[in-house]
């Protein structure tokens, strides 16, 4: 996906907040537990958006500091955060931002990590750990509902409609939502810098409203880059679909996955 797609989504700092489904609490116990994180731990993230991933580490007690590009979500994220004195989050590029060497006990991305340039992402983060610091990497995948897969055929028509031209990946007419069995950790992880440490899934299901979904696709890079009208029509056929074909709901099914990565 085109990097300069990351500044989108402050332009939707509000609605990313209100749309974007949280991560289950097991995933951060099973971070904690693999990262080996004490009350005095520091941790790093990269790309906190609105703070969905912030928050849970910040109850727990962590230290967190949290480096957003846009400028909105941050300010979003400081509000949301605000009752935590243990939580910084900085407007910065992670490329950019100036930070201590081998200070850091964990660095985590919740479904963010793919937007640093890759040349940067894990000589910058190796840095910034200490010894045996580890890298967490969250990402939220669209999966198959282990059934017919309904409305996603139904809408596919929709996207190759409204945005296979302005995103060529939508032009795959073999295209199939993966299954949770099939999930597997990210590709390209740095191995001469990091050893892989586990990987696991954490099966999600959300069910939404027409009005609650084309919320949550008003979210996400491909269809904020849409122009106006464009967008406007995508989403109002996406919600036609789901009133008039699905009874005006509709379950999405998520794998919410989580990679630890140790520093070698």
């Amino acid at each position: 996906m085109p990097l300069e797609l990351k500044a989108t989504f402050n332009a939707a700092a509000e609605r990313y907040h209100e749309r974007r489904p949280s991560y289950p609490d097991a995933l951060f116990e099973k971070l904690i537990a693999d990262a080996q994180l004490s009350e005095s731990s520091q941790l790093l993230e990269i790309g906190p958006g609105t703070g969905q991933a912030t928050k849970p580490l910040a109850e727990r007690g962590f230290a967190v500091t949290a480096i957003e590009l846009g400028n909105e979500l941050a300010d979003k994220a400081r509000e949301v955060l605000a009752n935590f004195l243990n939580v910084h989050v900085i407007t910065n590029a992670y490329e950019d931002v100036k930070l201590p060497k081998s200070y850091f006990d964990l660095v985590y991305s919740a479904t963010a990590f793919h937007w640093i340039r890759p040349e940067v992402k894990f000589v910058k983060t190796h840095d910034l750990l200490k010894p045996d610091g580890y890298l967490a990497l969250i990402h939220t995948e669209h999966v198959s509902d282990e059934s017919e897969d309904a409305f996603f055929f139904a809408s596919k028509p929709i996207y190759e409609k409204y945005t296979a031209h302005d995103h060529p990946v939508n032009k795959d007419d073999d295209f199939r939502l993966p299954h949770i069995k099939d999930l597997h950790p990210p590709e390209g992880v740095d191995k001469s810098l990091f050893s892989l440490e586990s990987f696991t899934v954490f099966p999600l299901i959300i069910s939404y409203t027409s009005e609650e979904y084309i919320g949550l696709l008003a979210t996400y890079s491909p269809h904020l880059a849409l122009p106006a009208a464009k967008q406007k029509a995508f989403l109002a056929s996406i919600k036609s679909l789901i009133d008039t074909d699905f009874g005006g709901y509709m379950e999405k099914h998520y794998g919410m996955t989580l990679t630890m990565a140790k520093r070698k």
